[in-house]
C-alpha cells in the first residue's frame, strides 16, 4: 500500500552554485512604505464642556486612535486652534517637543527640548482680519485663531557626560515595556501662558519616534544571490560575507561508553547589523572522528544558538538640559531576555564533518539597538554547547560558549532585501521594517 507520508524538502544549502534557483517564492514589496497621513485631535473644554483649544497633529499612524508616530527625518506637523466665545487674556502660545528618560515616578531626565513660539503679544494682533502691525498687542483674544507648526527631530543630540565634556548621541527610539525600569518617551506640548494670577493651560500628547538605522551593504556575492533568487553563498564562496566565531572543542561521552571530541565553528552573515522583521543567516561546521557521535551532534535539534537582548542602565549626567540631572547615576542590574533561537537544516557532509545552515527570524516589533548616556539596549548572538541524545558533556556549565554583539536596525541596506530560506512562523513579516529615503 502506498504510504501517505509526505516528504518535505529541506531548504537549500548556503554555498551551493549561485545559478541554482530556489523553488521558494520570494515576495516582492514596494521600495518604500506607503505614506500615511492620519490626523490626531486633542481638545481642552470649558466648564460647559465646550471645546476652546484644539491641537491637531498629522502622522503616519494607522488610525487616529493610535499614538502619533514619526520616523527620523519626518516633520512633526500640526496646528493649534482657539475657539473663544468670550475674551481671554493670553500672553503667549508656544509648542515644544520634549524627549525624556524616566527611571521611576519622580526621576525624569530630559535629553531633548526644541520649542517654537506660535504667538506672543509682541507679534501683534493675531486676528485674521487685523492689518499687519509691528506694535505690541495689548488687548484680549476672542474668536477663532489657528497657528500651524512644523518640527524636525534631529538625528543626534549633544549632552554633558560625567566629566563635564560634551558627547554626541543618536536620538533613541521610544521605549516603554511593563517589566523594564527605564522608559524613553517623546511628548508634543502646547503651552498657553496667561497673565498674573491666572493658571496657564497645556495640551499635548505622547508620540512614538523611530530612528532610521540601516546596515552597510551586503557583499556583492550575497546581493547577486538575492537578485537571482538563488541560494545564499556560504563562507567557502563568499569569505568576506561571513563573520567566523572561534572554534570550540567539546568533549564528552557517547552512550556512556566512549569518549569523543567535537570541533564546532559558527559563522554569522555580515554585516553584523540586521533589519528587524527580516532574517539573520548563520551556518555551522561540526567535525568529529566518531561517525555515530557526529550524526547525533550534528542534528538540527542539537544546535542551540540564540538571539538575546540586554538592557543596562545608569543615569549619570545624561542631560545638559535638565537642572535636575543627578551628580551620580544609579546603576541598575543588567536584564537579559531570550528573543529567538535559530532554526537549522542539514546541508553538506563528509566522512568526519557535517554542515548545517540556519537562520534566526527577527520579530518586527524588536526595538533597535541604542545607547544614550549610560542607557544601553543591545543584542548578542549566544553560542551554547551542543545538546544531543546519548551525549554527556564533560562540563555541565550552562553558560554560553561565546557571545557576539550584533546590531538591530530599522531599515534595509541598499540593494536587494534578505530572503527567507527556511519556513518561518506565521507571524513573520519581512516587509515590517522601513526603507530609508534615498
Amino acid at each position: 500500500m502506498e504510504s501517505s507520508r509526505r516528504t518535505i524538502p529541506l531548504p537549500p544549502a548556503y554555498g551551493q552554485f549561485l545559478g541554482q534557483s530556489s523553488n521558494r517564492r520570494q515576495t516582492s514589496h514596494s521600495g518604500s512604505v506607503r505614506s500615511r497621513r492620519t490626523e490626531h485631535s486633542y481638545t481642552l473644554t470649558s466648564s460647559k464642556n465646550v471645546p476652546w483649544v484644539k491641537l491637531a497633529v498629522i502622522s503616519r499612524a494607522l488610525s487616529p486612535s493610535h499614538l502619533p508616530s514619526f520616523f527620523e527625518g519626518e516633520d512633526v506637523t500640526g496646528s493649534l486652534s482657539l475657539m473663544l466665545d468670550r475674551e481671554e487674556s493670553i500672553k503667549s502660545i508656544s509648542v515644544s517637543i520634549i524627549g525624556q528618560m524616566t527611571t521611576s515616578a519622580t526621576d525624569v531626565y530630559s535629553f531633548l527640548l526644541i520649542s517654537q513660539d506660535l504667538w506672543t503679544k509682541a507679534m501683534g494682533d493675531p486676528s485674521p482680519t487685523a492689518q499687519s502691525s509691528s506694535s505690541k498687542f495689548s488687548g484680549k483674544l476672542r474668536g477663532d485663531y489657528s497657528w500651524p507648526f512644523s518640527f524636525t527631530i534631529p538625528a543626534h543630540v549633544t549632552l554633558a557626560n560625567q566629566s563635564g565634556t560634551q558627547e554626541t548621541w543618536r536620538i533613541p527610539p521610544s521605549f516603554s515595556e511593563r517589566l523594564t525600569r527605564v522608559h524613553i518617551q517623546y511628548q508634543l506640548i502646547c503651552h498657553l501662558r496667561r497673565g498674573k494670577f491666572r493658571i496657564d493651560s497645556k495640551i499635548g500628547t505622547v508620540f512614538a519616534f523611530i530612528p532610521i538605522i540601516k546596515p552597510t551593504p551586503f557583499s556583492d556575492v550575497r546581493k547577486l544571490a538575492y537578485v537571482n533568487n538563488s541560494t545564499l553563498p556560504g563562507p567557502d564562496l563568499d569569505p568576506i560575507g561571513w563573520e567566523r566565531l572561534p572554534t570550540f572543542r567539546l568533549r564528552g561521552q557517547i552512550f556512556k561508553a566512549r569518549a569523543v571530541e567535537t570541533r564546532y565553528t559558527l559563522w554569522l552573515a555580515k554585516p553584523l547589523a540586521y533589519t528587524r522583521g527580516s532574517v539573520l543567516p548563520c551556518t555551522v561546521h561540526i567535525e568529529c572522528s566518531d561517525v555515530q557521535a557526529l550524526d547525533l551532534l550534528a542534528s538540527p535539534e542539537a544546535m542551540d544558538i540564540r538571539l538575546r537582548r540586554h538592557i543596562s542602565m545608569g543615569l549619570a549626567d545624561v542631560s545638559s538640559i535638565s537642572a535636575r540631572a543627578p551628580a551620580y547615576g544609579i546603576e541598575f542590574e543588567e536584564t537579559t531576555e531570550e528573543i529567538k533561537s535559530a532554526v537549522w537544516w542539514p546541508t553538506r557532509h563528509g566522512t568526519t564533518y557535517r554542515a548545517l545552515d540556519g537562520e534566526i527570524h527577527l520579530p518586527r516589533e524588536l526595538k533597535p539597538s541604542c545607547c544614550i548616556g549610560r542607557f544601553r539596549l543591545s543584542y548578542t548572538i549566544d553560542v551554547y554547547p551542543l545538546k544531543a541524545v546519548a551525549f554527556i558533556p564533560d562540563s555541565e556549565d550552562a553558560r554560553p560558549l561565546a557571545s557576539q554583539v550584533v546590531d538591530m536596525v530599522t531599515a534595509y541596506a541598499p540593494g536587494p532585501r534578505p530572503r527567507v530560506y527556511c519556513p518561518s512562523p506565521p507571524s513573520y513579516d519581512d516587509a515590517s521594517s522601513i526603507l530609508p529615503p534615498s
